[in-house]
């Protein structure tokens, strides 16, 4: 192993028990894993390497917090185009790709070490939101169903989000109909709500929100108010992607299901997050979504590219040290966001807000397929 194999300093920012424990100690990790991150793809890359010597920015010249805006990023539709990698094909071991059969495809690759840095990044930051439970739960998943997800990031990512509490029983709304395509039926789903809430276990609701909502409308139509056991939660993501001419207020959204189902809105959760970065983004009972120690944010003017200051929107440069297989240790969203501090729920750190997609026909995600499914339901 040569040094730049060392994975001393990432291990020691993924031992960090508290995801938003931000402080002197654990931004230290994190600069130690991003110069440990950046030797090994300066090395490993050669297209990631003349980026950065075009950029005129080497491993010597990350010596400070203050330099990690200056680390050189990768648009994100760069994945769509070109498969990099930082790793001999060999030990790369899991595939995820960012979209359906629509529009062009991130192809992100992992090695096992990988994987499994971002599995535990994913737990840790959920069991210090306080949403892991021992309580056994029933789970409805607004996504589709393992045997139809084909290696979409977003639906092994629901599929995730639904083990963080033992399952009595676990239902995917989107499953195979008799000719093996994906389906979609609501008033199904109202059903399974409707059978949940007779038990005495509390529920657990994921997947895409556009499901979910046109679920909630439904069961609204059939006139039924339901309730269940304390503990019950709702976290959904992927975004409305096709669908955001339908798409509503996270407010609204959480207030429906308050409504509808009994569940406080404190307890509906969104998280944010795409292939391409591989950091969730989870929301706190403000409705606010947190930075974890294992990521840095800076927002970039779309026009300049120069920095912005807090609260101003713009296109957030997001940064990982976790991910050994591909150079994404940098890489440019073209979602809008702004970053804040001092969020009510007493975290430190930074908070995302999300200002919807830059551009009309922005990379197609993986909700995309999915809300095509939507459409031919109402039609």
């Amino acid at each position: 192993m040569t040094k730049h194999d060392s994975t001393q300093a990432l291990d020691a920012l993924m031992a960090l028990p508290d995801a938003f424990a931000h402080n002197a100690d654990s931004d230290a990790c994190f600069l130690a894993a991003m110069q440990e991150a950046f030797a090994f793809h300066y090395q490993a890359s050669p297209v990631y390497r003349a980026l950065c010597d075009d950029a005129g920015f080497a491993p010597k010249d990350l010596k400070t917090a203050d330099d990690l805006a200056k680390l050189p990023y990768i648009l994100v539709d760069v994945f769509k185009r070109h498969h990099l990698t930082s790793l001999p094909e060999e030990q790369i071991t899991i595939t995820f790709t960012s979209s359906g059969t629509s529009g062009q495809k991130s192809h992100i690759a992992l090695d096992q070490a990988s994987f499994d840095r971002q599995a535990l990044m994913r737990r840790r930051i959920i069991e210090s939101q306080g949403l892991a439970s021992d309580i056994p739960v029933n789970y409805l998943v607004f996504s589709y169903d393992p045997s139809l997800a084909e290696g979409v990031g977003a639906a092994h990512t629901h599929a995730i989000y639904a083990t963080f509490a033992p399952a009595l029983e676990k239902i995917f709304a989107i499953r195979a109909d008799a000719d093996g395509k994906p389906s979609f039926d609501d008033r199904d789903c109202v059903d399974v709500l409707c059978r949940y809430a007779e038990q005495s276990a509390p529920v657990r609701i994921g997947g895409f929100p556009a499901f979910s909502w046109r679920t909630l409308q439904e069961l609204e139509r059939q006139g039924k108010r339901l309730r269940f056991a304390p503990g019950s939660l709702v976290i959904h993501g992927g975004g409305w992607k096709s669908m955001a001419d339908e798409a509503i207020p996270p407010e609204l959204y959480a207030s429906k299901v308050e409504e509808l189902l009994g569940i406080p809105r404190q307890n509906v959760r969104d998280f944010y997050g795409f292939v391409e970065h591989g950091v969730p983004y989870v929301t706190c009972a403000e409705g606010h979504f947190h930075v974890p120690v294992y990521g840095r944010v800076f927002i970039r003017d779309p026009l300049t590219l120069k920095l912005l200051p807090e609260g101003a929107v713009g296109l957030p440069q997001m940064l990982t040290a976790y991910n050994r297989a591909q150079p994404n240790i940098s890489v440019l969203a073209t979602d809008y966001a702004a970053l804040h501090s001092n969020c009510p729920c007493g975290r430190k750190g930074w908070t995302l807000s999300l200002h919807g997609r830059a551009g009309v026909r922005k990379h197609q995600g993986c909700a995309l397929t999915a809300s095509e499914l939507l459409r031919a339901r109402a039609a």
